[in-house]
């Protein structure tokens, strides 16, 4: 926020430059800068036009004779529009240098020479209104410096405002603060507004939206003329940074920037109807505001509605149909308290924001609200010459939700800033800020202590605590080194088991990647799931991020498939990621509801917390071309994806089966598997279903693998067991068996093992084959069985009768044949 130090010195003594910025730097302001501004204008002097004739080789240039009060008559050319004889003008003499860098010479236009400048506002650089010259005061003496005649820009106070300081967005605010470091009086302008026309008959006001308007109150200043703002008044909105529009508009900035409460002005006679209506808006309707845009206006929207609709956003912008103009003669003066979060919804929603909204959202001081409105109604019939309406028209919504009391330990206060101030010392610290405070009648050592109505960021005992640690000084509280006892913590078991699992698979080459926990349902539909599955019923963002993703994900998968696909459309052509993360389900509470998907009910006071489980999804995609390195024909990435899974489950500590006969539907039902441990399935894993595939834009073969961590941290690993390596030989032995194709190898493997003996130490599939020679329903599997001892070499005959019962087994058990 910008203002002006002559401004604000009108309200608090100042202390010294240094002083100032150290202070409010240490007592709660951001970026706090003195800065030097306006142009140098000390060769611009005041001249009166004597004569004004047109240019004879010209209609639109004009000749006029300026006296700037040496003696002489200067013959200037004009070509501003509003220029006329017995006008009182900024004249910039021959060798003046303009804000812009011009330095002004004698000039001959259109045959007549011209000795000087007859300035604008903005060849002054105190605007930038070009449509005419700068026309002065009447009385403004001849010859006299501009700066004498009109207040000029000087030393302007820039200061940062933290989200929770609404009560400083205002000068009388900043005079405040000033006032509690440095001490002194702080004047306040009279807020007596005249009252002296009749009551108010022509509208009332009605609030239809209690809880998002607190208080609501118009006052009428009839009978009032438009025009420009007198030169105070226009200097000290352009050293806030507001354009002047007219007096009208200009009083309304004015108080705000004053009083940090915002108001606006509707003409009356733009009004339809008797009643003032504060309300909700109706879905779909129309609102034309005043920076030129229509807006499509929702239920959530706040409004100031007439008989004929809105004519405003609530405490973010009127409405151009509303607008006071040229023509206005009645001006209704509105000063209200909206609730902070649905004025910010609303600016959100619409992409605006305000010097209005910036306040309403922090907070506005509830007991300012009428004093606002007397104060401009005071400056509106002052400048414009208009008649103030006895009384105001006042609309009260609910009670507003505050803090009026804290009850305050100086001992505690002393225990958390490490100081020894005594409880008055105390108190005066505090009265400084405006909070009062007295003895608890039940507890000597404690303070009850009364927040002022502006100070809507004190709500607890260490917010009074900061209060005592801002004004007695931060650079006063003496330093002490930290004293405590360090104990060893054991971190939770979910924290170390993916911190397991994240160094794991960084072993084996994947990246994380980490993604926003929300799912556009949209995605849910493109995974096949089953219309009862609980990952369909996801909850509901109130306020969402992105408007197309409202909902809490139940499954990390879309998510990474839409990192792959953004990654294939870069040109990456090997991918393998993998991102750990928390799904979110509905309350245990609500786990039962029928009532459908997408479930509204969401965390706050009172509702029940989501559930939440912690899951891992990787996902592997094979490049399409070849390299000379590269195998004639690569493996399936369901292997690849498999011994990942195994390798990564082993390393924590649990032995994992494959079973395929529990497919989710988002994978193809030929290439997956589930994962079951210790009788369990906590996941799935395999290449994805072309339907899925095509709806995530995925134009090269993925596998996915997805782990329910939740579910696998409840199960005991199991304890490593490590034998001694057999110095004896191994002997191996090749099976081609013949069985149905849709006999799963891995059931196969186990019976293999089983029959094999102690003796066979190991045994793997390494062939799949269909085709020529293989009778149709039937598949070609080929096993590697590996026997050994650890005490003899074993013989032919011992090695032969175990492949023998192996063989035998086949037969009986899986219909299998020799090849």
């Amino acid at each position: 926020m910008r203002l002006s130090l002559d401004w604000l010195a009108e309200f608090v003594d100042l202390p010294s430059d240094v002083e100032l910025i150290e202070r409010l730097t240490m007592g709660g302001f951001e970026d706090v800068e003195l800065l030097a501004t306006g142009p140098d204008l000390s060769a611009i002097r005041v001249g009166h036009v004597v004569e004004r004739n047109t240019h004879p080789n010209a209609d639109r240039l004009s000749v006029c004779s300026v006296d700037i009060g040496d003696g002489e008559r200067i013959e200037v050319v004009c070509g501003a529009p509003n220029v006329a004889a017995d006008q009182k003008i900024a004249f910039a003499p021959v060798g003046t240098t303009l804000p812009d860098g011009t330095k002004l010479k004698k000039a001959k236009i259109r045959g007549v020479v011209s000795t000087g400048m007859i300035c604008s506002n903005r060849e002054l650089g105190l605007g930038d209104d070009h449509d005419g010259i700068l026309v002065l005061d009447p009385a403004a003496p001849i010859g006299a410096p501009l700066g004498e005649v009109i207040p000029m820009a000087g030393r302007e106070l820039e200061v940062g405002i933290t989200p929770n300081r609404g009560d400083v967005a205002s000068v009388i605010g900043v005079a405040r603060e000033i006032q509690a470091l440095f001490g002194g009086d702080l004047r306040l302008p009279d807020t007596t507004a005249p009252g002296t026309g009749p009551p108010v008959e022509e509208f009332r006001v009605e609030i239809e939206a209690p809880d998002d308007c607190y208080r609501y109150v118009a006052r009428l200043v009839r009978g009032v003329s438009v025009g420009p703002s007198p030169d105070w008044l226009v200097a000290k909105l352009a050293a806030s940074g507001t354009r002047a529009i007219n007096n009208i508009v200009d009083v309304t900035n004015l108080v705000l920037l004053e009083f940090g409460q915002p108001l606006h002005g509707f003409d009356l006679a733009k009004l339809s109807g008797d009643v003032v209506r504060v309300r909700r808006a109706a879905a779909g309707e129309k609102l034309a505001t005043l920076d030129g845009s229509t807006r499509e206006l929702s239920t959530g929207d706040l409004v100031i509605a007439d008989a004929a609709g809105a004519i405003a956003l609530a405490g973010v912008m009127g409405g151009a149909g509303s607008e006071v103009g040229d023509t206005t003669t009645d001006v209704l003066i509105e000063s209200a308290h909206f609730e902070p979060k649905r004025v910010r919804l609303g600016a959100r929603h619409h992409g605006l924001r305000t010097e209005a909204s910036y306040r309403f959202e922090r907070g506005v001081d509830r007991a300012g609200i009428d004093r606002a409105a007397d104060r401009a109604a005071q400056l509106m019939a002052d400048l414009a010459g208009g008649e103030v309406a006895a009384g105001a028209v006042v609309a009260e919504g609910a009670a507003v939700p505050i803090t009026e009391t804290i009850r305050f330990r100086p001992d505690r206060a002393n225990k958390l800033l490490g100081t020894s101030i005594d409880s008055e010392g105390m108190q005066h610290l505090l009265a400084r800020v405006g909070v009062g405070s007295e003895p608890s009648g039940d507890d000597p050592g404690e303070l009850i202590c009364t927040i002022p109505s502006h100070r809507n960021d004190l709500h607890i005992h260490q917010d009074l605590t900061e209060e005592v640690a801002r004004i007695f000084g931060y650079e006063r509280i003496p330093t002490t080194e930290p004293v405590g006892i360090l104990r060893a913590i054991r971190p939770p078991a979910s924290w170390s088991l993916a911190e397991s699992v994240r160094d794991a698979l960084a072993s084996c080459g994947l990246v994380e990647c980490q993604t926003l926990p929300f799912l556009n349902p949209s995605w849910i539909d493109a995974l096949r799931l089953e219309p009862d599955d609980p990952r369909r019923s996801a909850l509901r963002v109130t306020n969402p991020v992105h408007d197309e993703e409202p909902l809490l994900r139940t499954t990390l998968l879309p998510s990474v498939l839409r990192l792959v696909h953004q990654n294939r459309s870069r040109q990456t052509d090997r991918i393998e990621v993998f991102e750990l993360s928390r799904l979110f389900g509905l309350p245990e509470s609500a786990s039962g509801d029928d009532s459908g998907n997408h479930s509204d009910n969401h965390s706050g006071k009172g509702s029940p917390l989501p559930s939440e489980r912690q899951s891992l999804v990787i996902a592997l995609v094979e490049r399409q071309e070849k390299r000379l390195w590269d195998p004639a024909q690569s493996a399936p990435l369901f292997f690849r994806a498999k011994g990942i899974a195994k390798k990564l489950l082993n390393q924590l500590g649990y032995v994992a089966w494959f079973p395929s006969d529990r497919i989710p539907p988002y994978l193809h039902p030929g290439s997956a598997a589930g994962i079951e441990v210790n009788g369990t399935m906590i996941g799935a894993l395999g290449e994805l279903h072309p339907d899925v595939a095509t709806s995530f834009d995925l134009d090269s073969p993925c596998a996915v693998i997805e782990l329910d961590l939740s579910a696998l941290a409840e199960l005991r690993p199991q304890a490593h067991e490590f034998t001694d390596v057999s110095r004896q030989p191994q002997v191996g032995r090749d099976l081609a068996v013949l069985v149905d194709s849709s006999q799963p190898a891995g059931e196969i493997l186990d019976a293999i093992r089983k029959a094999g003996g102690k003796d066979l130490v190991r045994v793997e599939l390494f062939d799949r084959y269909t085709g020529k020679g293989v009778p149709e329903g039937r598949v070609s599997l080929a096993f590697r069985m590996v026997f050994q001892r650890d005490d003899r070499t074993l013989t032919d005959e011992e090695v032969t009768k175990a492949t023998d019962r192996v063989v035998r087994m086949l037969a009986h058990r899986f219909n299998g044949e020799l090849r």
